[in-house]
Order: C-alpha cells, then sequence, then structure tokens
C-alpha cells in the first residue's frame, strides 16, 4: 500500500468520526427536546437551559434579567403584549412572574419549542420571516441580537420595525459599540443601565431604549 492511499484511509476514518461525532450530538439534542417536551406536557416547564455557545447565546444574570421583566411589565400595562426577540432569558422571567400580559419568545434555538404557542421560531437573517399577524402586534419589543455586527443589528432591527405598534416601547441590549447604529436605525439612546451575564463577557454590554428607561430601571 501507497503511502497516499494510507493517508486517504485515515482521512476516510476521521471523516466517519467526525460525522458520527455530529450525528450523535444531533440525537443528543433531539433526545433533550424532546424530554422538555415531555416535561412541559405533564405540566413541568424547565427552569433552564445550558448556553449554546456557537449559537452565541450568553444569558442575563438573575438581577438582569428580572429588571428588564419588570420593566417590560410596566411599560406594557395591563393586557400589554412583549416580544422576547432572541432574549430567552427574559422570556423565562416573565413566565415566572405574576401579570396579565401575553409574552412571545422569537428565538432561533428551537430547543425553546416546548414552550408552544408562546415561541415563534427566528432566525434574523430573514428579518420578515415571521407570521404575518404579528405586524404591529407588540406594545413592548426587547432585542438582544445574537452578534455584534452592522449585519445582524439592521436585520434584527427590520423585524423590531415590522412587530412593533407605531406607540410601542423598544429595549435593546447589546454592546456600547452598537449605539451610533441603534440609534440611527431604531431612534434609541444609550441607557446607563448595565446588562449583566451569567458569564462576564470582554464586551460591556447596555440597554438602549427610545424612553427614559434609567428613570425606571430597578439595579
Amino acid at each position: 500500500m501507497s503511502s497516499s492511499e494510507s493517508e486517504d484511509e485515515i482521512m476516510e476514518l476521521e471523516l466517519s468520526a467526525e460525522t458520527m461525532g455530529a450525528l450523535m450530538e444531533y440525537y443528543m439534542e433531539q433526545a433533550e427536546r424532546e424530554q422538555k417536551l415531555r416535561e412541559i406536557e405533564e405540566g413541568d416547564v424547565p427552569d433552564s437551559f445550558e448556553e449554546n455557545w456557537n449559537m452565541s447565546q450568553f444569558w442575563y444574570s438573575e438581577e438582569t434579567a428580572r429588571s428588564l421583566a419588570e420593566e417590560c411589565i410596566r411599560t406594557a400595562g395591563n393586557n400589554g403584549s412583549i416580544a422576547c426577540v432572541s432574549a430567552p432569558t427574559l422570556y423565562r422571567t416573565l413566565m415566572k412572574m405574576e401579570h396579565s400580559c401575553s409574552v412571545k419568545v422569537l428565538e432561533f434555538d428551537t430547543r425553546f419549542s416546548v414552550y408552544k404557542d408562546d415561541f415563534i421560531f427566528y432566525d434574523f437573517k430573514d428579518p420578515l420571516g415571521v407570521p404575518r399577524k404579528l405586524h404591529e402586534h407588540f406594545d413592548v419589543i426587547v432585542a438582544d441580537p445574537p452578534y455584534l455586527s452592522d449585519d445582524c443589528f439592521t436585520k434584527t432591527a427590520i423585524t423590531v420595525k415590522f412587530l412593533m405598534k407605531p406607540d410601542a416601547t423598544i429595549i435593546v441590549c447589546t454592546g456600547s459599540v452598537m449605539e451610533e447604529l441603534a440609534e440611527r436605525l431604531l431612534g434609541v439612546k444609550k441607557c446607563q443601565s448595565e446588562i449583566k451575564h451569567e458569564n462576564s463577557l470582554s464586551n460591556p454590554f447596555v440597554c438602549f431604549a427610545n424612553y427614559n428607561l434609567d428613570d425606571h430601571w430597578k439595579s
């Protein structure tokens, strides 16, 4: 056997191992989703999901999630509607609290489909790929673009504009480096309120809002 043939066989084995690993990971994730769905159907709503860093997932700290949730409820008012765009931590916190608001989570990670009618699959690369019935539907929108890039923010902004009522409250949680783009596209201004995560991130994260959020933020 020539050396080139040996190298080809080794490469095939490595590819097979990599393929098998990816397949096993897929089955594990599928099994987790099915388990979570069974828990939901039995009335046992899961308290948390592991962060998936490949999806740029970084959960809010309990303090931040609570402050955001309280502000959403206050601003939405009785029977208001709240959209959590790429912000599943906020959605989970809102669902633990007592209020009369309707809440939807727009999220790419299909693990959150266990929340059934509250879950709407959302890919920022297809910013208008959301149900038509949600056009100008929400009183409050909190968006947390998954990536610190102009492209991701711009497409998320398109979604926000589609979802928001004309007088809606907008809160955006993202890196402070997005300040100029945030103000230009959504008319939101940087707040003093800081967004904290369970795991420390190198980039400083803040809130942007289209009203004076700092007057109400409970830190």
